[in-house]
C-alpha cells in the first residue's frame, strides 16, 4: 500500500464526519429562568488547582437550561461568562445535536457528582460480554465545539468520567464519553483538571476530532474498538497517559467495547518534550469474552504524521496488572498498514521512566505486517544519558511487581515475557540524528540497521532476589527495508 494513497483516502473521512454549524444556535440565556444557585462543600480549589481544605462554594447549575435548550431547539450556544458554568449531571446528546461553547466560558461539573463524565451521546452501547455490530442504531451526526471542561480532578478521589453515578457502565473513564456514533466532530476544546480521559471515544464510524488542548488531564484521546475512519489532528499539552490511544483490545475496566480499529489518521500532536507520559499508544488483541468466545481487535491502515515531543510509541501487548492471568490477550494482537512520518523524538531516561525495560522509540511486541516509518528527528543521541538505544525495538517484555506485601503473596507480571512477536516488512527511510559538531544541527544517521533491535529474553536465575523473573520469549524482524 502507498503511504500516499492512504493519506488521501483517510483524509476522505473529513467530508463524511464534518458536520456545519448550528444555524443561529438557541442561547441558553434564554433558559436562564432554569438555573439553580446552591451552595455545597468541595477540597478542590479551582484557583490553585489542587485538593486543600475544604470550603463553602457557591455557583449555579445550568444542567437542567442545558437540557430543556437542546430538547427544545436541537442545539445549544453556552455564550461567554465570566463565572463558571456548572453541571451537576452528564449533558445528554441526540443525533443532530449542536452544542457551542463560548471558547473562554469553563464547564465545570460540580464536586460531589460521582466522578460522572461531562458530556455523553444517549444511544451507547456496552458490550464486555460480547461482540459488538459496529454502530447499530448510533447517534448520528452530532457536533460538539468549543469551551474549557473539567470534572475537577475528580476532587482527588481516583479516575472519574463514569456512565452515570450508579457507574452502571464499568469502563466508561471519559469527560467526553461517545460511543456507538457515527458521523461525529469535536473540536476547538481545552480540557482542564479532568480526572479521566479527555475523549473516550468507540464503536464509531466517521468522526473528526481536531483542535484539541489537554490543560491536565489523566489521559488524551482514547479511541476503542471497533472503530473504522476517524481524523485527529491538531493535539496538543500535557497529559498523565497516552495523549492518543488507538486500543482495540483493552483491560476489561477501561473500556467498553472491543474489537478492530481500521483507517485512521493522526497527525499534528505536539507533547511535552522529556516529559514522562508524552507517548502514543496502538494496543491490538484478540478478545477472551467470558463464554470462550473472541473477536480480532487489529489495528490497520492508520497513520500516523507530524508527531512532536514524543518518546516512546508503546505498541506492545499489555494484559490486564489488576489481574494478568484472567484478563490478557489470546494470542497476542495484529497490526498491519502502518504509516509514521515527520516525527520529533525527545527522549526521557530510562532511570526517570516507569518502564525500565523501553529500549525503543517504537516499543513493540505484537505482529505486524508492513510498518513504514519515515522522517524522524532525534533530539538526542540514541543511547546517550540512559535513553533509549534504539528507533525500533520488537520483542516481550518483563516487568515483575509482587501481590501483596510478603514474597509469599506471589508476583504477577506488567507486560507478557514468553510472546513471540514478529514485524514483516519494516521500512525505514530518513532518520536525522544530532550532529557531534554543531550544536542545533542534525545530520543521516549513516547505519540505521543500528537501531533496529529484536528483543529475546531469558529466565532471571536470581528471582525473586533481583527482578524481573524474565521469559523465554524472542522477537525477529523479517525484511528489513532501507529506503
Amino acid at each position: 500500500m502507498k503511504e500516499d494513497d492512504l493519506y488521501r483516502e483517510l483524509l476522505a473521512t473529513k467530508s463524511r464526519g464534518h458536520l456545519p454549524d448550528a444555524c443561529a444556535p438557541r442561547p441558553l440565556t434564554d433558559y436562564a429562568n432554569l438555573v439553580r444557585h446552591e451552595e455545597w462543600r468541595q477540597a478542590w480549589n479551582p484557583e490553585s488547582r489542587t485538593v486543600g481544605q475544604v470550603r463553602e462554594l457557591t455557583g449555579s447549575i445550568w444542567s437542567d437550561a442545558i437540557a430543556q435548550c437542546l430538547k427544545e431547539n436541537g442545539s445549544a450556544f453556552i455564550p461567554r461568562s465570566v463565572a463558571p458554568i456548572y453541571i451537576d449531571r452528564p449533558i445528554v446528546l441526540q443525533s443532530g445535536n449542536r452544542l457551542i461553547v463560548h471558547p473562554e466560558t469553563e464547564i465545570r461539573l460540580r464536586t460531589g457528582a460521582a466522578g460522572t463524565c461531562l458530556v455523553r451521546n444517549s444511544r451507547i452501547v456496552f458490550s464486555q460480554a460480547h461482540p459488538v455490530s459496529l454502530c447499530a442504531g448510533a447517534d448520528t451526526g452530532i457536533l460538539i465545539e468549543g469551551g474549557i471542561w473539567s470534572d475537577q480532578c475528580n476532587e482527588g478521589h481516583g479516575r472519574g468520567g463514569a456512565y452515570d453515578p450508579a457507574g452502571s457502565m464499568p469502563g466508561s473513564h471519559g469527560a467526553f464519553l461517545l460511543h456507538n456514533v457515527t458521523g461525529i466532530t469535536v473540536r476547538n476544546v481545552r480540557f482542564r483538571d479532568c480526572s479521566a480521559f479527555a475523549i473516550q471515544l468507540g464503536n464509531a464510524t466517521d468522526f473528526v476530532i481536531e483542535n484539541i488542548t489537554f490543560d491536565e488531564t489523566a489521559d488524551g484521546i482514547h479511541i476503542e474498538g471497533p472503530s473504522r475512519g476517524g481524523i485527529i489532528r491538531h493535539i496538543a499539552g500535557k497529559t498523565n497517559d497516552d495523549a492518543v490511544a488507538l486500543n482495540a483490545w483493552d483491560w476489561d475496566n477501561s473500556s467498553l467495547t472491543f474489537g478492530p480499529i481500521t483507517d485512521v489518521l493522526v497527525e499534528d500532536v505536539e507533547v511535552r518534550p522529556g516529559y514522562t507520559w508524552s507517548e502514543l499508544r496502538l494496543l491490538p488483541g484478540t478478545k477472551v469474552f467470558p463464554n470462550g468466545a473472541t473477536v480480532d481487535c487489529d489495528i490497520r491502515r492508520c497513520m500516523f504524521r507530524n508527531i512532536r515531543g514524543v518518546h516512546t510509541f508503546k505498541m506492545y501487548d499489555q494484559p490486564n496488572f489488576s489481574k494478568p492471568e484472567q484478563d490478557f490477550a489470546d494470542p497476542i494482537g495484529k497490526m498491519s498498514d502502518l504509516f509514521f512520518a515527520d516525527i520529533v523524538v525527545d527522549g526521557i531516561s530510562r532511570s526517570d521512566y516507569y518502564d525500565k525495560s523501553s529500549d525503543g522509540v517504537f516499543d513493540i511486541c505484537a505482529d505486524i505486517d508492513a510498518l513504514s516509518i519515515r522522517n524522524v528527528r532525534f533530539n538526542y543521541a540514541p543511547g546517550a544519558s540512559d535513553m533509549a538505544p534504539y528507533l525500533v525495538s520488537v520483542g516481550p517484555k518483563a516487568l515483575t511487581r509482587a501481590r501483596g506485601q510478603t514474597p509469599a503473596d506471589g508476583w504477577k507480571e506488567f507486560f507478557n515475557p514468553n510472546a513471540n512477536p514478529v514485524l514483516t516488512a519494516l521500512t525505514v527511510k530518513g532518520v536525522y540524528l544530532p550532529d557531534p559538531n554543531r550544536p542545533g544541527a542534525y545530520v543521516p544517521c549513516d547505519d540505521v540497521t543500528k537501531l533496529v533491535h529484536a528483543r529475546r529474553l531469558s529466565l532471571n536465575p536470581d528471582f525473586p532476589h533481583s527482578m524481573p523473573q524474565g521469559g523465554i520469549g524472542q522477537g525477529r524482524v523479517v525484511n528489513l527495508i532501507l529506503g
